[in-house]
């Protein structure tokens, strides 16, 4: 690995950290229907409190970021928690007055995992949350794009997942949705520093732009290295980036795109 390489063109990956949790107590609630809906928060709750820690365990493998009120975030998640359309669901359903818990709009945004973080943590940045399947790509490339343009110093770039039976009934090809049982739960955060460190660099390539700074030439530059690993993004690319000890390439699964990330 390149692991001195410190030209400014990317960023280095400083810290890492992941878990995984089981969800099978939180679906068992679900499937009490209205019995289980004065224990729903605690879904939200706990993978606040899980997601956090993650976080603030990168950090500290990062071994601290200078600057915390100028530190960054940006977090990705593929369908969230889903929590709030699966009690308004299940009580629209329900014959009689409809009503909903006012706490439960508390945790209503995919953002507010970041919002409970970054205060917890004290990390005054920008932050930003994307959904979607090509959520993690896209976050750890705007990430390095902050850093490589001098906006950012440092990125703090996480992910979590904590899938309830309404959001994983309809996806069954899904992150961690093994047929008959409660998918896991999980959280990974990542601190990518610009300039120096001993982390592995990682630059953007992207299609359809002008040549310099690593960019112009997608995937296909990089994929044809020798040795090279080359990915297709999905579900658990900041655990595969947090643990990659290898080059590696991961091609951005939006289509018509070939933008890529180089990990090296």
């Amino acid at each position: 690995m390149t692991a001195t390489r410190s030209d400014g063109t990317g960023a280095r990956r400083a810290g890492a950290a992941a878990t995984e949790f089981d969800l099978t107590a939180h679906w068992r609630e679900r499937a009490r229907g209205r019995e289980g809906w004065d224990n729903a928060p605690a879904l939200v709750r706990d993978l606040s409190t899980r997601f956090t820690a993650t976080v603030a365990e990168a950090i500290e493998r990062a071994g601290g970021v200078p600057g915390r009120t100028e530190t960054e975030f940006v977090t990705a998640t593929w369908y969230g928690t889903s929590h709030v359309a699966e009690v308004m669901h299940e009580q629209l359903r329900e014959a009689g007055p409809k009503w909903l818990d006012p706490e439960q709009f508390l945790h209503y945004s995919p953002h507010a995992m970041v919002s409970a973080a970054a205060l917890d943590l004290g990390l005054g940045g920008a932050s930003a949350t994307l959904v979607g399947p090509d959520a993690e790509f896209q976050a750890v490339a705007h990430a390095v794009r902050r850093i490589r343009s001098g906006r950012a110093a440092t990125v703090v770039v996480a992910e979590y997942e904590a899938l309830t039976p309404f959001a994983a009934a309809p996806c069954p090809d899904g992150p961690g949705t093994a047929a008959g049982a409660p998918p896991e739960g999980r959280a990974t955060a990542l601190v990518l520093t610009a300039g120096g460190g001993r982390g592995p660099f990682l630059t953007v390539h992207r299609s359809g732009e002008g040549e310099g700074e690593g960019e112009g030439d997608g995937a296909d530059a990089p994929a044809g290295r020798a040795g090279t690993t080359v990915r297709t993004a999905g579900p658990g690319l900041l655990r595969l980036l947090a643990d990659a000890a290898e080059p590696l390439v991961v091609v951005s699964r939006a289509a018509g795109l070939r933008d890529a990330l180089v990990l090296g």
